[in-house]
């Protein structure tokens, strides 16, 4: 089983790593995947659930899962960051991503609420599988949505060129077009 868990994480790190053709963006939605082990841990621990065939294949899971909220805001960013700048493409992002991120977290998340509860003949045995979903998901998707901009931020700023323009070059503006950054830096 950790055989295949291991399998699926470098095979999402490959598909990301061609879909963003960047190793530092597919490395940063990695990053989910950790926080849905917290996420699976604290909820079993939690249930007093153990760790079985059916749990870890929650995991399993979850790999392929918790990944999906980090691409819909890295390529949402990536794609406003081609004609505005970092911080405004991450809070636009973030608006644009947070209803569609919640709404498939919600579905999945409560479409497991009954096996986990053992509702139904047969769901006893799938009970940690859920548990381990509903936790994973829940932790991923918040740390996901709260650090992940500020991971974008971080790797973005290594790679930003120094600004060499003074102050006092800057082109005029019209009043309604005056970037907050800018203002920082003098008239």
């Amino acid at each position: 089983m950790l055989t295949a868990i291991l399998t699926a994480v470098l095979l999402v790190f490959m598909v990301m790593a061609i879909q963003f053709e960047s190793m530092k963006f597919s490395g940063m939605v990695m990053l989910c995947i950790p926080f849905s082990l917290i996420g699976s841990f604290g909820l079993l621990y939690l249930t007093t659930g153990t760790l079985s065939i059916t749990s870890l294949i929650g995991f399993l899971m979850l790999v392929g899962t918790v990944v999906n909220n980090g691409i819909l805001f890295v390529d949402t960013t990536n794609q406003y960051r081609a004609s505005i700048d970092v911080s405004t493409a991450l809070i636009m992002a973030g608006r644009t991503r947070l209803r569609p991120i919640l709404m498939t977290t919600l579905t999945t998340i409560l479409s497991m609420i009954p096996t986990s509860l053992g509702i139904g003949s047969g769901s006893e045995m799938m009970q940690g599988m859920a548990v381990t979903i509903i936790g994973g998901l829940t932790a991923s998707t918040l740390l996901t949505l709260f650090l992940l901009p500020s991971f974008y931020l971080i790797i973005n700023k290594k790679n930003r060129p120094p600004k060499t323009q003074a102050a006092d070059t800057l082109p005029l503006k019209d009043q309604n077009q005056i970037d907050p950054d800018e203002l920082l830096l003098g008239d």
